[in-house]
């Protein structure tokens, strides 16, 4: 019997279609009936595991080919020696950006303001207001290399201040000081190693731990739920594959090509340019 338990479980999930939310862990194993392995309408893949009292749902979401990974010189390998070099942008296109923080984090919403240089010149996070956004790259090769990701760092006008900040550091710390650029989107990154359980790759000399959830392009437009708000001020987006599990890293972001607008926070709080008509 124990041995055709895998395959009627198996067999079970493939005779139910995606769950829009996962069901309700419920038994002395803490699990749903099968299956055991339970797909989502937004293609993530999570197992139930019959351990009692622990979380049930584990993601198991594989990576796919939109997934930026760690190459082999990236955080883990950087040292106070490394060859990196520090790039800002010629042109930086976005005014601001709020962020509601990783979705496996305290949800603490920390803004943005940013001039044409990428320089943050407004923010509710004490020592970034004159940092810089900059994208780093190793021998000159670029650290994530399907991936335009920026990272904040003190000015290189600051050469004093550039010195005792560690940017391997930094660097390591994608998911605090990271912002990835995907044409017209701005979006903070999503690091999946903080969600999901996916083993990884089978290769003990790779570097382990943190890979970058690609789908900043794709991201979907959340719909006002704000009760006052006839200017469609509250333009939070999010990224897709998360909403079955009860994950929502969510942000709003302005660009400085179009009409200046109020700053909201999730609750429709305005943080910045509130006098705007």
């Amino acid at each position: 019997m124990s041995l055709l338990l895998p395959v009627v479980l198996a067999a079970a999930s493939l005779s139910h279609g995606p769950f829009e939310t996962l069901p309700e862990p419920t038994g002395p194993i803490n699990c749903p009936k099968p299956p055991a392995t339970i797909r989502t309408v937004e293609g993530r893949i999570y197992e139930c595991h019959p351990q009692e009292g622990e979380d049930a749902y584990r993601d198991v979401t594989p990576p796919d080919d939109k997934t930026h990974w760690m190459v082999t010189f990236g955080p883990e390998r950087l040292t106070s020696k490394f060859t990196g070099s520090y790039h800002p942008p010629e042109n930086w296109p976005f005014r601001a950006i709020v962020s509601s923080g990783n979705p496996a984090e305290i949800a603490t919403e920390y803004f943005y303001v940013f001039d044409h240089r990428g320089v943050v010149i407004d923010s509710n996070e004490p020592g970034a207001i004159g940092e810089q956004m900059m994208e780093v790259r190793i021998s000159g090769v670029r650290l994530w290399p399907s991936a335009t990701v920026f990272y904040r760092m003190p000015s290189l006008d600051e050469k004093d201040t550039f010195k005792r900040t560690s940017p391997s550091e930094r660097v390591a710390d994608v998911v605090s000081y990271g912002l990835v650029v995907d044409g017209k989107m701005l979006c903070p990154v999503l690091d999946e190693s903080l969600i999901s359980t996916w083993p990884g790759v089978d290769d003990p000399f790779r570097p382990t731990g943190m890979y970058i959830n690609g789908h900043c392009s794709e991201a979907y437009r959340i719909e006002s739920t704000l009760p006052n708000d006839p200017d469609n001020n509250f333009r939070y987006y999010a990224y897709p594959g998360f909403r079955a599990g009860g994950l929502s890293l969510r942000w709003s972001f302005q660009r400085h090509d179009e009409p200046v607008r109020p700053l909201l926070n999730r609750l429709g709080t305005c943080l910045t340019f509130c006098e705007q008509p």
